[in-house]
């Protein structure tokens, strides 16, 4: 879908970020409560949290890139305005379910809302999804239905 190699490199960077820290917050919930040093269930909801934020600011990175393309036409550059730019301009694989996970995102940036580390994972899964459906990265070896499951 991206034309730019340049900046498809730069979200693929971004994407692969994303994804490392919400790998390293898995292993830092199970190794922090499995040893006893932090029991808080918060805790885990703020270490799902952070990536679900990195994961959109993905999306969102594409979708400007898309609009300097000229795929989509959007005057703003908030995430919610540019996915409701290019509903009809872009092939979606869940666009409701993404749209419904923006407006998570943004009780989390905006509200401070935390949501439970099963709805994180279902929502960076979905930006996943619909990122390697335009290419922007490839699906990898973790891509079974298990890859993305939570720990708590």
């Amino acid at each position: 879908m991206i034309a730019d190699t340049d900046e498809l490199t730069k979200l693929q960077s971004r994407w692969a970020g994303s994804d490392h820290m919400l790998d390293r917050m898995k292993k830092l919930v199970t190794v922090t409560f499995a040893t006893g040093g932090i029991t808080s269930h918060g805790l885990s909801l703020v270490v799902y949290n952070l990536p679900l934020l990195l994961a959109f600011d993905v999306l969102k990175q594409t979708l400007a890139q898309a609009r300097s393309e000229g795929l989509i036409t959007c005057s703003g550059n908030h995430l919610g305005p540019l996915m409701d730019s290019g509903r009809d301009a872009l092939p979606w694989e869940d666009w409701e379910g993404l749209r419904d996970g923006v407006r998570r995102r943004n009780e989390v940036a905006h509200d401070g809302k935390l949501f439970d580390s099963q709805q994180c994972i279902q929502d960076i899964e979905r930006v996943k999804v619909q990122l390697v459906a335009w290419d922007i990265i490839s699906a990898g070896p973790r891509d079974d239905p298990g890859s993305l499951e939570a720990v708590e």
